[in-house]
């Protein structure tokens, strides 16, 4: 059995049906179609089950989004699209294998607007620690993978796969290589992917900076290629289950800072009353003070925290050993350093006479903790919440 004879037929097939479809004027009709024909094809025996396909758009848990993708291949054993019906789809970044950009002709604008689109879903990714259990008493820790992205076209558009290598290059000129395409592939043409030396490189562990665009003119064997390095890119990626509480509670992106639970604050009157009913969250000046201050100093381990804080470790509290950042520049007391912390104000609430480690609170930034003090924030330090309102406090 010559299997490259069989994919001879089905590439001749998806290209007479297409070349049907181009006689429809709606625009909307023939790139439903284009991708529908490629997703019959995938879907047709020919993909894992584990590997599902859909369209739609990609979130990220700091809430991004990713722009409308034609075809996405996902993890649909361990994960679940976050909202799925025939006219919208929504995906999770953390259960997407890779994407494919599906196009009639692949000119030049076209091929820049496809790497964008990619760029966009590369960049969701959050590049965190997965945590793998391998065995009863065995956790393993590795990087979350980037998604793949693979730019599959019909056609050419009065131009060369070496003129597509050529504007391919152009644009990863300034491109972070960690979004470059993974495959570029034209129907009965051949395909572009990237070399280093006499080394293919396909995943996106392999492509670097040294990487080079190379094009390869297979032509009538264009969809056999594609077809191997595809799953060839799917199996070498691990996707762990997905983590839907990082969506309920997500982080949000503050300048070069993902952040969580710098938020829900709320400003108090003297007499401890609710000033307004608005929510408040710590603004990036505050957050880089504290992180550029708490770096340089470096971690300490949060029993050593809580020992400035009060004095003693309370009964019962486990995982005290990690490290994390402290936020002190003032030293401050902590609350059993001082003799009489507490007095009734002239509106009889209870309040701390002197600056002290408590009340105490925390922030995470880009995964990392850092502890300080309540006394620290100051109402030049926080601005309006544009993401909460007082009944979520």
């Amino acid at each position: 059995m010559d299997l490259k004879k069989i994919f001879r037929g089905i590439s001749a097939k998806l290209l007479a049906d297409f070349e049907i479809s181009s006689q429809v004027n709606h625009q909307g009709v023939k790139g439903t179609y284009r991708e529908s024909a490629l997703k019959d094809f995938l879907l047709s025996g020919r993909l894992p089950a584990k590997y599902g396909l859909g369209s739609g758009e990609i979130v990220s848990p700091t809430m991004d989004v990713s722009k409308q993708c034609d075809l996405i291949i996902y993890d649909q054993f361990n994960n679940i699209p976050l909202l799925y019906d025939e006219q919208i789809q929504v995906y999770p970044i953390d259960s997407i294998y890779g994407v494919i950009e599906v196009k009639s002709g692949l000119s030049k604008p076209v091929l820049f607007e496809a790497l964008e689109n990619i760029r966009a879903v590369k960049r969701l990714a959050p590049g965190d620690i997965m945590e793998i259990q391998s065995g009863p008493y065995v956790t393993q820790t590795m990087k979350r993978p980037i998604p793949f992205g693979v730019i599959f076209a019909y056609s050419l558009a009065g131009n060369s796969l070496d003129s597509l290598k050529d504007n391919l290059r152009e644009w990863e000129r300034d491109t972070d290589s960690n979004y470059w395409p993974n495959m570029i592939v034209v129907l009965g043409e051949g395909t572009i992917y990237h070399k280093d030396g006499l080394n293919s490189c396909f995943s996106n562990d392999e492509i670097t900076k040294q990487s080079i665009p190379i094009a390869f003119y297979y032509k009538r064997d264009a969809l056999f290629n594609f077809y191997c390095t595809l799953l060839d890119l799917c199996r070498s990626m691990y996707l762990a289950p997905i983590n839907l509480n990082s969506y309920f509670e997500p982080a949000i992106k503050m300048g070069s800072y993902i952040v969580k639970n710098h938020d829900r604050l709320s400003k108090r009157n003297p007499d401890g009353s609710i000033k307004d009913r608005k929510a408040y969250r710590l603004n990036l000046n505050c957050i880089h003070r504290i992180v550029t201050y708490c770096k340089d100093k470096g971690k300490i381990k949060y029993r050593d925290i809580l020992l400035k804080q009060i004095g003693m470790i309370p009964v019962g509290m486990t995982n005290q050993d990690y490290e994390c950042y402290f936020y002190d520049p003032e030293n401050l007391p902590g609350l059993h350093e001082i003799e009489d912390p507490f007095h009734k104000n002239e509106f009889g609430h209870l309040s701390i006479n002197v600056p002290c480690q408590i009340p105490p609170h925390y922030i995470e930034v880009d995964g990392e903790i850092y502890h300080f003090s309540s006394y620290y924030i100051q109402d030049e330090d926080i601005e309006e919440d544009p993401l909460h309102n007082y009944e979520d406090l």
